[in-house]
């Protein structure tokens, strides 16, 4: 049923596109008319042979075959050929051997043709069975007699299923092909779900569910300024409230928090962005530090420019004080990349980077990171051995779950740091529901004395990481 309710735009969707297309189906199909003669087929009671039972299915292969098909075919202008798909005979009863009426239908593309083709079938049988070829005495001890009982009908209505029954069944059709490409659908589909889904595969606990953000509604990067009143600011809310006792419970002022994910596009440096800003909103000294050194991005989104950054303070070119620049939001500076060139990679080594965030950390509450993707370059990976906390950001649309367990293995080996789920560019039937997912339990009173029964208290241990 959660499948069922995940993609229920799909199953609307495919039933109405079911009943359009059994109404296009009861419009363009050709008409046809059935019109139905009966004849009732008898013992000659004249007869001087024994009685003899009329054998009902010989005398429905009779009635549409043979002679009388072609006689029917000349009388209404058509070839024998033409005329064997419409022409039918039925009887009423065959199981109980009692039923000698025997129903003869034509169907025809009008009324009056359909008509006159039931008419000349049954005349046909008739004039075959009672009179073709035989004299009187003939006919005398013939052993059947067949007599029209009722004439051919002028049908009021085409034959076969009306739109009543053609669209019920249109939309049964669309839903059950709707239902079965779902699950198809579903089975194949290796991307995160939902909260619990990424909790599986990260073991450890989701705590924080950002819903979509449009463009159009503002920059995606800068939401919990520009729409401090939007369902994302209120999302950054939520996750700042589960994170501020971890944060409280560090032992060291200048916690670091890394904001890192599997892949590109997953809403990294958006997440990083906005968590800073709702931290320093709350009265926390805040540091944002961009680096992802192979594709920076902080420095545009707070329109920083080219500037001294986290580059020239690794290779001791400039002090903490120098490259941490204010920025809109009172308690938030930031760290651009710097001057990136040559081999950035190199310049991310652990030595380097401890003496560079032991400045920061003595002139913040918190260091939030961004970094590049876990599974492309390693710079992650050394980011996370001198980190406290880790964001595993993972994207609805485009995260799998083997690259969540991918990454989240890679973060794990480097060193026994808090893991911490975050689902992002959530769809809006599914904002409500992550959001109490992800806010079961409240937050506590008071900061706890150690990091790891803060953790417990948010959400239950899973795997190593709790």
């Amino acid at each position: 049923m959660t499948v069922l309710r995940r993609y229920g735009l799909w199953l609307i969707a495919a039933t109405v596109a079911g009943i359009l297309g059994a109404w296009l189906f009861s419009v363009i199909r050709p008409g046809q008319y059935l019109s139905t003669a009966q004849v009732d087929v008898e013992q000659n009671a004249s007869a001087t042979t024994a009685p003899n039972v009329p054998n009902m299915e010989t005398e429905m292969q009779v009635a549409t075959s043979g002679v009388v098909l072609a006689s029917t075919a000349r009388a209404i202008g058509t070839t024998p050929l033409r005329l064997a798909t419409d022409l039918s005979a039925t009887v009423a009863n065959t199981a109980t051997g009692t039923a000698n009426v025997l129903t003869i239908g034509c169907t025809r593309p009008t009324a009056a043709a359909a008509q006159r083709c039931a008419a000349a079938a049954a005349a046909s049988y008739l004039a075959f069975r009672n009179e073709a070829g035989m004299s009187r005495s003939t006919r005398k001890h013939d052993p059947l007699q067949v007599t029209l009982v009722t004439p051919a009908t002028l049908p009021t209505a085409p034959a076969g299923p009306g739109r009543r029954i053609l669209l019920p069944v249109g939309a049964l059709l669309g839903l059950a092909l709707g239902v079965g490409a779902i699950f198809v659908r579903d089975h194949f589909d290796d991307r995160v779900r939902d909260d619990a889904d990424l909790e599986r595969c990260l073991e450890a606990p989701v705590l924080g569910a950002i819903p979509f953000v449009s463009r159009g509604t503002a920059d995606p990067a800068l939401v919990f300024g520009q729409a401090p009143a939007s369902r994302a600011a209120e999302a950054y809310r939520y996750l700042r409230a589960h994170l501020n006792p971890l944060i409280s419970a560090m032992p060291d002022r200048g916690a670091v928090l890394l904001v890192a994910g599997p892949h590109r596009r997953e809403g990294r440096t958006c997440v990083a962005a906005n968590l800073a800003a709702a931290l320093a909103h709350a009265g926390t000294t805040v540091i944002l530090v961009d680096a992802d050194l192979r594709q920076p991005s902080l420095s545009e989104v707070f329109g920083a420019g080219e500037r001294p950054g986290l580059t020239d303070l690794l290779e001791g070119r400039a002090s903490p004080e120098e490259v941490a620049i204010p920025t809109y939001v009172p308690g938030l500076s930031l760290v651009t990349a710097g001057q990136v060139a040559g081999r950035p990679v190199d310049l991310l080594e652990v030595t380097r980077l401890t003496r560079a965030l032991a400045g920061m950390r003595a002139a913040a509450d918190v260091l939030v990171v961004d970094s590049a993707p876990v599974l492309a370059v390693s710079d992650a990976i050394t980011l996370a051995r001198v980190s406290d906390l880790v964001l595993v950001v993972t994207d609805v649309r485009r995260t799998t779950r083997t690259a969540a367990s991918a990454a989240v293995r890679e973060i794990r080996e480097a060193g026994p740091q808090i893991i911490i789920g975050v689902l992002n560019c959530l769809p809006a039937r599914w904002r409500e529901r992550a959001r109490s997912a992800v806010t079961r339990r409240p937050d506590p009173l008071g900061p706890l004395p150690s990091v790891p029964a803060t953790l417990a208290e948010i959400a239950p241990p899973r795997g190593p990481n709790g």
